[in-house]
């Protein structure tokens, strides 16, 4: 075809993306959504992306590529592809067989933190830009659901100044993750809030539109396609061994408050202070009494889906930096907790985990009334029948 026939489509291209609204200056995305409604507008489309020096229109151009028949389009096409590669632009490899389902989301990337015992979670979405990267930072709780979203403009070293800070500062590492499963956390989260009522600060669809136009993906990171999960959940050795994910870095958070295990210490306070005296064999039959109940109610009934995506969203932090043992203890651990009915009884993570905190705060608790006792004349009728106790 001649080149007049070219300018040609080309002005009749243009005008009716004209009529359909969309700008001169229209983004990939807004370009990607017009392509197969025309020849004309798919040839003004084509030029355009070449003009656009971003890896998602050497992406929408391959797109496209799949879906027209037209002669001319395609030879716009490559003309565009050959200026995106002049300007350095990385063009992908075209399909020699099926052609590809057109996406019009760039190549974005995502990242996680570790998510701490509290259930706090840092979400990272990058999406590239010409001059730079646009950042999405949110911070999600599981379950209480989205805390706080933004969007910034930074750079690949601007990036790395505030990984390494954070890294410096806090111990938090970002890991790298599939961005789909970045995407589903950050949008569950949301759902959550709304649901509670619970305020987000930032607004959540609008910062998404600005990286993404796709539909939320409900799947998971395929990280567990590797991950042979019925050999971990028959391999029993792994929930026993699940406790020494206690000794993970990243596991450092993982611990109780006071306040959290209220209720049981307040039980072993009245036990130690009863005025019945109890031999030590009682003493250490009443402490796992306890313990057995706490790890029973701590991580069942409502709360126990939560504790199962918290194990699992380590089972990803520790696969992405390459601890398959500690990311198959996690995974026996989350898949005990989801099946069982008594909480964590019989996990040795949650067995451990409730009563060192426990243990550690009942023996900081003797510690002080001990000391009290030493600048004390006075004793109280329980703690003379166990000092006579101890000394029979």
């Amino acid at each position: 075809m001649s080149k007049a026939n070219r300018e040609s489509q080309l002005r009749t291209g243009e005008s009716l993306l004209h009529e359909w609204g969309v700008a001169a200056d229209a983004g990939v995305e807004a370009l990607g959504a017009q392509i197969g409604r025309d020849d004309a507008a798919d040839l003004a489309i084509a030029a355009r992306l070449g003009a656009v020096a971003e890896a998602a229109s050497s992406e929408a151009l391959r797109g496209l590529e799949g879906r027209s028949k037209d002669k001319l389009v395609h030879k716009e096409i490559k003309r565009a592809l050959y200026r995106l590669e002049q300007r350095g632009v990385a063009v992908p490899v075209a399909a020699s067989a099926q052609p590809k389902v057109f996406s019009l989301t760039p190549s974005l990337e995502g990242y996680i933190s570790a998510i701490d015992g509290h259930g706090d979670q840092l979400v990272w979405i990058l999406k590239p830009r010409p001059a730079g990267l646009l950042h999405m930072f949110a911070v999600i709780n599981d379950p209480d659901g989205l805390r706080e979203i933004e969007l910034a403009e930074t750079t690949r070293k601007g990036l790395k100044a505030i990984r390494d800070q954070m890294m410096q500062r806090h111990e938090i590492r970002m890991i790298e993750i599939d961005w789909r499963h970045c995407d589903f956390i950050v949008a569950r989260a949301f759902q959550w809030a709304c649901d509670k009522g619970r305020t987000v600060h930032g607004d959540y669809h609008a910062v998404r539109a600005q990286i993404t136009v796709e539909e939320v993906s409900p799947q998971q990171s395929s990280v567990f396609s590797h991950i042979d999960e019925a050999a971990v959940r028959a391999d029993e050795t792994l929930v026993r061994e699940s406790e020494n994910l206690l000794n993970e870095p990243e596991m450092r958070t993982w611990f109780f408050a006071p306040e959290d295990l209220a209720v049981y210490l307040k039980e072993l306070h009245d036990m130690k202070n009863s005025p019945l005296v109890l031999s030590q064999a009682q003493q250490q039959e009443r402490f796992a009494q306890v313990i057995e109940r706490a790890v029973e109610e701590i991580f069942g009934g409502e709360h126990q889906p939560s504790w199962v995506r918290r194990l699992r969203e380590m089972v990803l932090f520790f696969d992405a930096t390459h601890r398959p043992l500690a990311a198959r203890c996690a995974l026996a651990a989350a898949l005990g907790l989801e099946s069982g009915t008594r909480g964590g009884r019989g996990i040795a993570f949650f067995e451990v985990l409730t009563r060192s905190c426990l243990a550690a705060y009942w023996q900081a608790e003797e510690q002080r009334e001990t000391e009290a006792t030493q600048g004390s004349l006075v004793l109280t009728p329980a703690q003379a029948a166990r000092e006579a106790q101890r000394r029979k």
